[in-house]
């Protein structure tokens, strides 16, 4: 056996485990259901506003939403994602152009009660 046919077996044998594994990704890929993708991104979401932000990207954007959560569920499935906060997912939101509204709310204590803006005591 020459050099040139042991490259050529070594070439053709990479070039099969390539095509192997881009074959594998894309079943993978095609394999996720939308209900996976929410159900995923649920659980490598962390955070208190987690939920919150998921369910009113969902609500407000739909399947564009999932489109996005898909991506990260894939980034987290090949292993460059190991789990995302609830600011960085809505980060990442806000940068494709999804803006999610989170409902605020600003609490002002004083002397252990809670007060609104316009009340004052004076």
């Amino acid at each position: 056996m020459g050099v040139d046919e042991e490259r050529e077996r070594i070439r053709i044998k990479i070039m099969m485990e390539l095509m192997s594994k881009a074959q594998q990704k894309a079943s993978t890929r095609q394999d996720l259901t939308r209900d996976d993708v929410i159900r995923l991104i649920r659980q490598i979401t962390r955070g208190d506003r987690a939920e919150e932000i998921i369910n009113n990207a969902l609500q407000l954007y739909g399947d564009t939403a999932v489109q996005v959560f898909r991506q990260l569920v894939e980034l987290h499935l090949s292993g460059r994602l190991s789990e995302l906060q609830d600011y960085e997912l809505y980060q990442v939101l806000e940068r494709v152009g999804l803006h999610v509204p989170i409902r605020t709310r600003i609490r002002i204590v004083r002397h252990g009660k809670e007060e609104n803006i316009g009340s004052s005591d004076e």
